[in-house]
């Protein structure tokens, strides 16, 4: 009895799930809504499987490999940027504020036609609106993490002849880590959003690719496959950051049950 209710508990979450497929799959059978625009998902795993593995394998690599190359470029450089603005030069990052909040405000779609014509038609296009929408949240997360270390713990750093070095690494980087993770966390996710719409205007291969692909060939079955496909692919990008914060902030307390219970 109690492995039922184990295994009841860790499916919990999933109940809805299926349930949700359950409906997909009736409601275009039964007439409730029509087959045409919204077919049964049965059909949806049938495309899938004439389009085969292998295909399918092949349009999510191309995907994440924009993604990492465009990601690790806008992280290499705002990430240090950053630090010197908040650490170094708070007095300048103060000056370019205004002027980065500007040029943040621009969405990378609106930029997508200049970057084409400075850099061309194919993957630089691409690698630039990916660029583009990861690497404000982060820089920005960044400074404000810098910026929110507490005083308190710098001055103790240095009453005690701490050098700089170490002030960064044993104080200002653990104190701001958090907050630095929730930016990477947010540039990785506006550049896999990112990714899809700037396939599907420049591209000639990846998920973001094969929808378009299929909307104008009229191929119902294949968009609702490639929507399945990138929500899975973001799940699974959202699971791995998950597991990397925890991994990284391993030294954080979780809150005290005897706590929340006094509370």
């Amino acid at each position: 009895m109690k492995w039922i209710i184990s295994v009841h508990r860790k499916l919990l979450s999933f109940y809805l799930f299926f349930l949700v497929l359950i409906v997909w799959e009736l409601a275009p059978r039964l007439g409730l809504v029509s087959n045409v625009f919204v077919p049964p998902f049965s059909r949806i795993v049938e495309t899938g499987i004439e389009l085969g593995l292998t295909n399918i394998f092949l349009y999510v690599s191309i995907s994440l490999k924009r993604v990492f190359v465009g990601f690790v470029l806008a992280t290499v450089l705002a990430l240090p940027l950053g630090f010197i603005l908040a650490g170094a030069m708070p007095k300048l990052a103060a000056f370019l504020h205004p002027l980065t909040k500007f040029l943040s405000s621009i969405p990378p779609f609106i930029l997508f036609p200049v970057f084409v014509i400075i850099i061309g038609i194919g993957e630089g296009g691409i690698y630039t609106v990916i660029f583009w929408s990861s690497f404000w949240p982060i820089l920005f997360t960044t400074i404000a993490g810098i910026q929110n270390v507490d005083p308190l713990l710098i001055r103790s750093a240095k009453s005690m002849n701490a050098g700089k070095l170490v002030i960064f690494t044993k104080v200002i980087l653990p104190g701001a880590s958090p907050t630095l993770i929730t930016g990477l966390r947010t540039g990785l996710t506006m550049s896999f959003f990112m990714l899809i719409g700037s396939e599907s205007m420049g591209a000639d291969s990846g998920m973001g690719w094969m929808i378009h692909n299929a909307q104008s060939m009229g191929f119902v079955e294949r968009i609702y496959l490639g929507a399945i496909m990138v929500a899975g692919v973001g799940l699974a990008l959202n699971y791995v950051l998950e597991y990397l914060e925890s991994a990284v902030l391993h030294w954080r307390q979780a809150p005290d049950s005897s706590n929340k219970a006094a509370a």
